[in-house]
């Protein structure tokens, strides 16, 4: 079992979102990357109650309401167990091996997936 798992789950997501979003800030040549990206990417525990949700205008992280409440429909929906996405979050896993072996399951436009496992796998420390 991951540290921190006698933490509440949503507090658990949200801080794995936060430590994934400030690694990709820092990576200024990769936010260039993503220019003309505008996705709303949802992210759902499958054995926990907690969601977290982001919108990206231009590449860029955009302004988020408390809560991680981002307005608009998804148009990317990653789900997996909570300890699964605090870890690739968390930048301590890869997302290819959980999504090839069904820990992850996606849906949405396949452009948008493999946009943000792009971005996952460089952020991901080998």
């Amino acid at each position: 079992m991951n540290a921190g798992t006698d933490v509440d789950p949503q507090l658990r997501l949200e801080r794995a979102l936060a430590r994934f979003l400030a690694a990709y800030q820092a990576r200024p040549d990769l936010v260039a990357e993503q220019r003309g990206w505008c996705p709303v990417i949802a992210l759902s525990a499958s054995d926990a109650p907690a969601r977290v949700m982001v919108a990206l205008d231009d590449g860029r992280v955009a302004p988020a309401a408390a809560g991680w409440i981002v307005p608009g429909v998804p148009t990317l929906e990653v789900l997996g167990a909570l300890d699964t996405l605090c870890d690739v979050l968390g930048l301590r896993l890869d997302p290819n091996e959980p999504y090839l072996f069904g820990e992850l399951t996606v849906a949405g436009a396949e452009a948008d997936f493999v946009r943000l496992d792009y971005i996952a796998s460089r952020l991901c420390p080998r």
